[in-house]
């Protein structure tokens, strides 16, 4: 039994930072994990989770994000450690809240401490692959299964800046931008999550602000190409960005942007109508939850 560890032994750290929704979801994650610790207000990624590892008394945690929701399904597994790697990020899917997606953005994390304490993104990076996210610079396990909802809608700043950050993330290789004239090569996966994001949420209060987001994110990572991507590892540089670009006409911007990715690059992305927004998410395959620690491919 010791390469066994059940999850409601674990520690949960909620890491919260300006999201509008935080004290909500604190308080529905506390009604479901009594004993979850948080980390409120700490600057930069990858500080934040250094003060999440260090709030957390149990050599693995889960982290939980202060937009997140999490599904109580979860505090009954039990993770084996013989199959998969304990030292290395374990992250499971979350589901978006305005295009439906399901996979690894926003959703629950494990930690071993050590790991966490011991590697350097973000804003204290070395390297320019691991300034935009984790995946790239710490060991990952990315599962299969979904454990909760990422609510991105709290306000249109929420929105915006949740897809301007997956907009830029999307467009770029192990962290650096895709020039325009090899935007064709872009993973395939990464293509259909970048373009759902473009593409589906008008029916969701506030989701043109993350699809107009998402656009303009691809736009300033591969055609302009002028590294405004790194804006998304400081939440104050991109809250400024927002104040400064915030749409005066959402419907005229969002056809603006649509039509330059369209025609720049190529990228299939429509602009739906509520109807159609709501009936492509209807017939999206719904998802099915595996083992706890089945990979994702």
């Amino acid at each position: 039994m010791a390469d066994r560890t059940r999850v409601g032994d674990l520690d949960f750290v909620y890491i919260s930072f300006k999201e509008p929704n935080k004290e909500e979801n604190w308080a529905d994650l506390k009604s479901k994990v009594p004993w979850a610790k948080r980390v409120d207000g700490v600057v930069g990624f990858d500080s934040a989770h250094k003060a999440a590892a260090d709030k957390a008394e149990t050599d693995f945690f889960i982290s939980v994000d202060g937009d997140n929701i999490i599904d109580e399904s979860f505090l009954l597994q039990t993770l084996d450690w013989t199959k998969t790697n304990k030292k290395a990020v374990h992250r499971w899917r979350a589901k978006n809240n305005i295009n439906g997606l399901v996979y690894g953005n926003g959703g629950l994390v494990g930690w071993q401490k050590e790991t966490c304490l011991n590697m350097k993104t973000h804003e204290n990076a070395e390297t320019e692959e691991n300034k935009i996210d984790f995946c790239w610079g710490v060991p990952h396990e990315n599962l299969h299964n979904c454990y909760s909802t990422t609510v991105i809608n709290g306000s249109e700043q929420q929105a915006f800046v949740a897809g301007y950050r997956e907009g830029v993330k999307m467009s770029t290789e192990k962290g650096r931008p895709i020039p325009a004239k090899d935007f064709h090569k872009t993973w395939p996966n990464n293509l259909r999550i970048l373009c759902s994001w473009c593409t589906i949420g008008a029916d969701v209060e506030l989701g043109k602000y993350a699809m107009l987001g998402a656009r303009m994110g691809c736009f300033n990572t591969v055609i302009e190409a002028n590294n405004k991507h790194f804006k998304i590892s400081d939440l104050d540089n991109m809250e400024l960005y927002y104040k400064d670009q915030s749409p005066k006409d959402i419907d005229t911007d969002l056809l603006m942007y649509g039509n330059s990715l369209r025609q720049l690059l190529d990228m299939p992305i429509a602009e739906y109508n509520e109807d159609e927004s709501r009936f492509y998410r209807f017939v999206m395959p719904h998802h099915i939850n595996k083992g706890v620690q089945d990979r994702e491919h």
